[in-house]
């Protein structure tokens, strides 16, 4: 992606940009066997995370840096796979995490304009970029109907959160103002959507292109794109219906009345049916058909060390060990 050269910042512009370091031994990564992690990979969940992006575009400063530097007009899909690329790392990467973190904030220092009323924004405001991460809370939840069968107990909702805030460090997040307990979150979560979400031409974009079926024109040779962009059409329906139902339907019901989306009865009928026969699938097929390569290696690399401690605790040599510590 080319990024032009900002101007140069005058002393409110620079108040701007955070100044924070979440240093390597500060952050805690997400543990392995947690709800986030068992969640996080599977295949089904990308539309939870389409529902988090076009919520973080609806903040004004968000959506004006994705409407100017972002390729999801011209590459969707291939922003997509990058996007989903990042957050598996922040789950599965173990100490790549870390190094992805510091990757994105890189990536985002140079992504700053002037906004349609002349002020300076900045992808790393700070009130911006603790949105982006804010967002996938809510939509954790609102989705465990559909991905679980029920609702997270309330411990579950505090395990969830608690990986919320690991993952804010983990992207270096400036954690000044970022709430600390669920209590918090919902106050700063009302706030957010009464008064700072707007219905952002980028979000009105996104929801509009999840509608739209999937064009293949650079893919394929020119003889072909007629008949490419005509089958595209056609198996991408499923999928398609999928994403856009899951995307809406998990979303606030004021997100959406800020949006103008209309969501109806018969509309979250078929969603839940949809997901019931998901869940089905997912307790009969092999989980290597149902994860992401990385979530799958990584929860069978967990599943391995765990099997091995067990062993080892259950061995001869252990227990004499434990009679001479006697």
């Amino acid at each position: 992606m080319t990024v032009t050269q900002p101007s140069p910042l005058s002393a409110s512009d620079k108040a701007d940009e955070p100044v924070i370091s979440h240093a390597d031994d500060e952050i805690e990564l997400v543990p392995p066997d947690s709800l986030t992690a068992q969640l996080t990979g599977r295949y089904t969940f990308l539309p939870v995370n389409g529902a988090a992006f076009v919520m973080q575009v609806m903040h004004p400063v968000i959506g004006d840096v994705v409407g100017e530097y972002s390729v999801f007009r011209t590459d969707p899909l291939g922003r997509a796979i990058r996007s989903i690329d990042s957050v598996l790392r922040w789950v599965y990467g173990g100490q790549e995490a870390i190094e992805e973190g510091k990757r994105l904030r890189r990536m985002h220092r140079p992504l700053q304009m002037r906004n349609a009323e002349g002020r300076h924004i900045s992808a790393l405001n700070p009130e911006a970029y603790q949105w982006v991460i804010a967002t996938a809370f809510p939509t954790s939840l609102s989705s465990a109907p559909l991905i679980l069968g029920r609702e997270f107990t309330e411990d579950e909702e505090a395990e969830v959160f608690r990986d919320n805030r690991r993952i804010a460090k983990i992207v270096q997040v400036p954690m000044r103002g970022y709430p600390e307990t669920i209590e918090e979150f919902w106050p700063y979560y009302e706030d957010m959507v009464e008064n700072r979400l707007t219905a952002h031409p980028v979000a009105l974009e996104l929801v509009a292109q999840m509608q739209a079926a999937p064009r293949l024109d650079c893919a394929v040779p020119a003889p072909l794109v007629r008949f490419a962009n005509s089958v595209a059409k056609v198996a991408s329906v499923p999928v398609q219906k999928l994403n856009y139902l899951t995307t809406i339907g998990v979303m606030d019901p004021r997100v959406r009345e800020i949006l103008g989306v209309t969501w109806t009865d018969s509309e979250q009928r078929e969603l839940e049916r949809i997901h019931t026969a998901i869940r089905f699938a997912y307790r009969t097929l092999p989980e290597r058909l149902t994860y992401f390569p990385l979530a799958y290696h990584a929860r069978r690399h967990h599943d391995e060390i765990q099997a091995m401690k067990r062993r080892e605790q259950g061995g001869a040599a252990y227990r004499v060990a434990a009679r001479r510590g006697a």
